[in-house]
C-alpha cells in the first residue's frame, strides 16, 4: 500500500501558483488560515434574480426550480394578473448557498420599463435569469443590456414551451424538433445581434420532464461554485483595497443582504491585518479548491464485496465499462461524487501483519476511509479504525452483504425483518462501544440493491462527511506541500 502511485491531488500549474502564494508562511500556519477563510467562503450565499416581463412564467419556473405546484406551501403565487408586488426570496432545493428572488414582472403600471431596473435595484443580485415567454420582445433586451452593462452573469430562458408545441402541433407538417429549433434561432438572433452568446433554455414548468429545465439544473450546479468564487473574491478585492467609499460600501452590501454576518467580514479583515490575505491570494486557494480531488479509501478483507461496493456506491454494475477491478492502481470515479476518488482496497487482510505505525503510515495518504465489515470475530476493522482514528481522520463502517445475515437469521429465529435488523444494530452498536470507537454507528448494505438497508442514508451520510473533510484535507495537503518545498 505504498502511497506512491497516488496521483496528485491538484494539478502542478496550480500547486506552483500555491506555493507562490505561501512562499513566505510558515506551514504550521497555513491549516489555520486556509481552514478560518474557507469556512467563511462556505457560508457565502449567492443571489440570483429571476426577471422578465409580467405574465412571462417567473413565479411558475421558480415553482418548478422548487418541486412544488402553484397550491403548495411555500410556492411562489402564479395567476393570470400581476402576482408579485415585490422581490421575494426562495431557497433553492438542491443548492443551499444559492437564493433565487422572484421580482415583480416587468412593464406593468406598478413597475414601468423606464424605471423597473432602478426600481428592481439590480446592484443587489449576482446573476440573472431573463425569462420570455412567446418571442422576444424590446423590454427583454432592454433587460439584457442593462445586465451586460453590469458585467454580470445571466441565462436567457424561454418558458411556456408546451403550450407553444401543442399550438404548433394543428400544422400539416408538424415536426417538434424543427419547432424547438426555431425557438432556440429566434432568441439566439437578437442575442447575436448585440454579440451576446448566453446560455439558452427551453422550459416548460407543467411538463418538467422534458425540454431543458434539467438541463438548465445541471449548468447552473456546474456553474455556480465559480460564481460564488468570484462573488467572494470581488468581495475582498472592494473591502480590503478599495477606497473607503467603495470599501465601506461592498461591507454594507454584504451585510445588508445577508450573503455574510458581522463577524465572517472581521474574520476577513483580521487575517488580511495578520497575513495580508487578500483577494489576489483568496482567488489562487479557491481555483487550486476547485481542483483538489479527494482521496477515499474502501477497505476490507478478501470476498468482503468490497470492489461490488465501490461498484454501487458509484452506480456501476461488476459488468459494466468503468467498474472496480482487483487493482488499486485506478481510483473509480462518479459524477455523483466530483473530484472525489474511490480506492478499491480489498485483501486488507496482508496488510493486518503490519506494525500500527507501519500500517497508519501505509494508510495516511487517503482522507476518508469507507470500511467494509465482514468477519466480527477476527475485529480486523476495529484495528482499521483505531489506526484511522490515531490519524485523526473520518471514516464510516459498512456491514455488507445484509441479505444474507437476514437469510440466515430468518431461518433460525421467527422474528420479521425488522426485529432482526434492529437486533444487529443493538449487537454492533455495543461491540463498538466495547471497543471505544468514536464512531459507534454502523451501516447495514446490500450491494446489489441501493434501494434496500441503509445505502440511502449511507450515501447522505457520506455525502455530508466528504464536504467536512475537504476543507481540512485542502488545508493540510496545502501546508503538507509548502514545507516539501521550503
Amino acid at each position: 500500500m505504498d502511497d506512491g502511485f497516488l496521483p496528485a491531488k491538484i494539478q502542478e500549474d496550480y500547486i506552483n501558483k500555491i506555493k507562490n502564494v505561501f512562499a513566505s508562511e510558515s506551514p504550521e500556519e497555513i491549516p489555520h488560515q486556509l481552514i478560518s477563510l474557507l469556512e467563511v467562503f462556505d457560508r457565502l450565499k449567492i443571489d440570483i434574480a429571476v426577471t422578465g416581463e409580467s405574465g412571462a412564467g417567473k413565479s411558475s419556473l421558480i415553482n418548478a426550480f422548487l418541486g412544488l405546484n402553484p397550491d403548495d406551501a411555500g410556492a411562489a403565487p402564479t395567476g393570470a394578473v400581476e402576482t408579485t408586488k415585490e422581490a421575494t426570496m426562495y431557497q433553492h432545493p438542491n443548492f443551499p448557498h444559492v437564493r433565487l428572488w422572484d421580482l415583480p414582472g416587468m412593464g406593468t403600471p406598478s413597475f414601468e420599463s423606464k424605471s423597473y431596473v432602478k426600481t428592481m435595484n439590480f446592484d443587489l443580485y449576482d446573476m440573472f435569469m431573463v425569462v420570455i415567454s412567446e418571442r422576444v420582445r424590446e423590454n427583454n433586451m432592454l433587460l439584457v443590456e442593462e445586465i451586460e452593462q453590469q458585467k454580470k452573469p445571466y441565462y436567457f430562458i424561454r418558458t411556456k414551451i408546451d403550450n407553444d408545441i401543442q399550438s404548433q402541433r394543428k400544422k400539416k407538417k408538424f415536426s417538434e424538433i424543427h419547432v424547438l429549433d426555431q425557438m432556440r434561432q429566434d432568441c439566439k438572433k437578437y442575442l447575436k445581434e448585440k454579440k451576446l452568446d448566453p446560455h439558452v433554455f427551453l422550459v416548460s414548468a407543467i411538463d418538467t420532464q422534458k425540454y431543458e429545465l434539467q438541463k438548465l439544473t445541471d449548468t447552473l450546479k456546474d456553474e455556480v461554485s465559480q460564481l460564488r468564487a468570484e462573488v467572494f473574491s470581488s468581495f475582498l478585492d472592494e473591502m480590503l483595497h478599495g477606497r473607503w467609499i467603495k470599501a465601506r460600501y461592498a461591507t454594507n452590501h454584504i451585510q445588508q443582504t445577508r450573503k455574510l454576518q458581522a463577524e465572517d467580514i472581521t474574520t476577513l479583515q483580521n487575517m488580511h491585518k495578520r497575513t495580508g490575505f487578500g483577494a489576489a491570494k483568496v482567488s489562487v486557494v479557491l481555483e487550486a479548491l476547485s481542483h483538489f480531488q479527494l482521496d477515499v479509501a474502501v477497505l476490507g478483507e478478501t470476498g468482503s464485496g468490497v470492489s461490488t461496493f465501490v461498484n454501487a456506491l458509484i452506480g456501476l454494475g461488476n459488468e459494466e465499462c468503468g467498474a472496480a477491478s482487483a487493482s488499486i492502481s485506478n481510483p473509480a470515479m462518479s459524477l455523483g461524487y466530483p473530484d472525489v476518488r474511490f480506492w478499491d482496497i480489498s485483501g486488507i487482510e496482508g496488510v493486518m501483519d503490519y506494525s500500527m505505525y507501519e500500517m497508519k503510515q501505509a494508510l495516511n495518504c487517503y482522507d476518508f476511509f469507507i470500511i467494509i465489515v465482514s468477519d466480527w470475530q477476527k475485529a480486523r476493522h476495529l484495528k482499521l479504525a483505531k489506526a484511522v482514528e490515531e490519524l485523526r481522520k473520518h471514516y464510516l463502517l459498512v456491514q455488507t452483504k445484509v441479505d444474507r445475515h437476514l437469510q440466515t437469521q430468518k431461518s433460525e429465529l421467527c422474528c420479521d425483518e425488522t426485529e432482526i435488523l434492529d437486533g444487529l444494530r443493538a449487537q454492533y452498536t455495543q461491540e463498538l462501544q466495547m471497543a471505544k470507537l468514536s464512531e459507534e454507528q454502523i451501516f447495514l448494505i446490500n450491494n446489489l440493491d441501493r434501494c434496500a438497508f441503509d445505502f440511502v442514508v449511507l450515501e447522505s451520510a457520506l455525502s455530508s462527511d466528504l464536504k467536512t473533510v475537504r476543507t481540512s484535507a485542502f488545508a493540510y495537503y496545502i501546508a503538507n506541500t509548502v514545507k516539501e518545498h521550503k
